[in-house]
C-alpha cells in the first residue's frame, strides 16, 4: 500500500510533466499518453483504497477505530473495487501502468537504500553523530539501533544488482539535470540583456544573483572536469537548455519563469543533502 502511494505522487508528476511538455492543442485535448497515466493513476488510487479496506489494522488507524467512518470507507472501497476490476481487465492498459508501478517501485527502494546508506555512515562517524544529536547519548543510541535494525535491509537493497544499476543511472541522470541548470544560471548570469529585463534594471539584485552564478560556476567546473559524467549526461541526452538566454529582451521575458526555477533548483537539493540528518534523527524520535 505504501508503494501505491508513492506511485500515485509520482504519476501525479509525470502527468505534469508531461503536460507542460505538450503544444497548444495537446493542453487543450490532452493525449494518448496523459489519457494513459490518468488511468495509470486512477489504478493507483483504486488499489490503494481498496488494499486499506481489506486491512483492518490500517483501517482502524485511519479512521481512529470510528466505526461509522471505516464503513463509509468500505462502502468506497466496494465501489472502487468494481472499476478497479474494469480497469485490469484492459490487458494493454495494465502492461503499461505495470511498467510505470515497476519503475516508482524501484525509485522508492533507491531512495530507501541512499537514507539506509546515509544513516551508516552517520552512526559510524563519532564527530558527525554527536553534531547531529547535539551531543545527547539517547538520540546518538536511537539512531545507533536503527542503524543496526535496517543493517540487514540495506544488505538486502546493496546486493540488488538490478536495482544498484537503476539506482546508479537515476543518479547520474540527477546529477546531470543538476549539471544543466548550472549551466543555465551561469549563461544567464552572462548576459546582460537578461538580467536587466529579469531584475528590471536593480543593480542589487543583479549582483546578487553574479555572486550565486560565480559560485555555481565554481561547482558546475568541478562537474565538468570528470569526462565520464559529461559522457554519460550526453548518452542521457541531458544537455543545458542555456542557448534559450541568448535570445533577445523580448523572447527572454517567456523563459524568465524556467530560468527563475532552474537557477532555484540548484540550490534546493544541496539544502535538502544537508538537513537530512536533522530528517533522520527526527524521523528515529518518532518511531
Amino acid at each position: 500500500m505504501k508503494f501505491f502511494s508513492v506511485a500515485l505522487i509520482s504519476l501525479a508528476g509525470l502527468a505534469m510533466a508531461k503536460g507542460h511538455q505538450g503544444n497548444s492543442t495537446t493542453a487543450q485535448h490532452g493525449t494518448h499518453a496523459n489519457s494513459t497515466m490518468a488511468q495509470c493513476r486512477e489504478v493507483a488510487q483504486l488499489t490503494h483504497l481498496v488494499d486499506l479496506a481489506n486491512n483492518q489494522t490500517r483501517l482502524d488507524k485511519v479512521a481512529h477505530n470510528n466505526a461509522t467512518k471505516e464503513a463509509a470507507l468500505k462502502a468506497k472501497a466496494a465501489t472502487a473495487a468494481t472499476k478497479l476490476a474494469t480497469l485490469q481487465s484492459n490487458a494493454t492498459l495494465m502492461a503499461t501502468c505495470n511498467q510505470v508501478f515497476a519503475a516508482e517501485q524501484m525509485r522508492a527502494s533507491c531512495a530507501r537504500m541512499a537514507a539506509l546508506e546515509r544513516l551508516a555512515r552517520l552512526v559510524a562517524n563519532a564527530t558527525a553523530l554527536d553534531a547531529a544529536t547535539k551531543n545527547n547519548a539517547t538520540k546518538a543510541a536511537a539512531l545507533k539501533a536503527k542503524a543496526a535494525a535496517e543493517a540487514g535491509t540495506l544488505s538486502s537493497l546493496q546486493s540488488n544488482a538490478t536495482l544498484t544499476q537503476f539506482c546508479s543511472v537515476e543518479e547520474t541522470k540527477a546529477t546531470c539535470h543538476a549539471m544543466a541548470r548550472l549551466q543555465k544560471t551561469v549563461a544567464e548570469a552572462a548576459n546582460a540583456t537578461w538580467l536587466d529585463d529579469h531584475f528590471k534594471g536593480n543593480q542589487t539584485a543583479i549582483a546578487k544573483f553574479k555572486d550565486r552564478a560565480a559560485k555555481e560556476q565554481t561547482r558546475l567546473a568541478a562537474l565538468q572536469s570528470n569526462s565520464t559524467l559529461t559522457s554519460a549526461c550526453s548518452a542521457l541526452n541531458v544537455t543545458s537548455q542555456a542557448s534559450t538566454s541568448t535570445d533577445t529582451a523580448g523572447s527572454s521575458t517567456t523563459t524568465t519563469g524556467s530560468v527563475a526555477q532552474g537557477g532555484a533548483g540548484t540550490t534546493q537539493p544541496l539544502a535538502a543533502l544537508t538537513s537530512l540528518t536533522a530528517v533522520l534523527v527526527a524521523a528515529v524520535l518518532l518511531l
